[in-house]
């Protein structure tokens, strides 16, 4: 009796899961027009590929982005910094690519995709902040020249975890 009540939890979990990365993208669409009940964007959908060898890793993620903030504004650090040491004990650079956010774990893989040019980068989080709340993350200022927030009115950006810390990142 109690295995069943577990594996209907179980299954209620995930299907919870599904229904709220599948549904964030539509809630994240605030300036685009509405669309139909029964389309979703093609790329935010995607964010996580289900149909991916390895769906466990995939869902664990996923479940891991619903607990932190994954999509805000985007600053960079200050040339300042440049040969300071980061939270986990690394030297930052600014031509490397890096990145600080305040909850995920240190070593956690990411990928920042901006909303105004649609570039996505690929990066370790090495370090803590930003600590302005209206920020999600405060990349290095090689990884914001390239996704072009240096110079962009809209520095919104949407974060994907695809890896934890000791794991090799989801292929691209």
């Amino acid at each position: 009796m109690a295995t069943c009540k577990l594996l209907s939890y179980s299954a209620v979990r995930v299907r919870f899961v599904l229904a709220v990365v599948l549904a964030s993208p539509l809630a994240l669409a605030d300036a685009r027009p509405q669309q139909d009940a029964f389309t979703i964007d093609a790329p935010l959908a995607n964010c996580y590929d289900f149909g991916a060898p390895g769906l466990g890793r995939v869902l664990k993620y996923a479940e891991l982005a619903m607990r932190h903030r994954v999509s805000g504004l985007a600053s960079y650090y200050s040339a300042f910094f440049d040969g300071r040491k980061t939270a986990n004990g690394e030297i930052y650079r600014n031509r490397q690519y890096s990145a600080a956010h305040l909850t995920l774990p240190l070593g956690t893989w990411i990928e920042v995709t901006s909303r105004a040019t649609g570039k996505k980068l690929r990066m370790r989080v090495n370090d803590r902040g930003p600590y302005v709340k209206k920020f999600c993350i405060d990349l290095s200022r090689a990884a914001a020249k390239d996704l072009g927030l240096d110079v962009a009115h809209d520095r919104r950006v949407s974060i994907r975890i695809i890896g934890l810390p000791g794991e090799v990142p989801l292929p691209e």
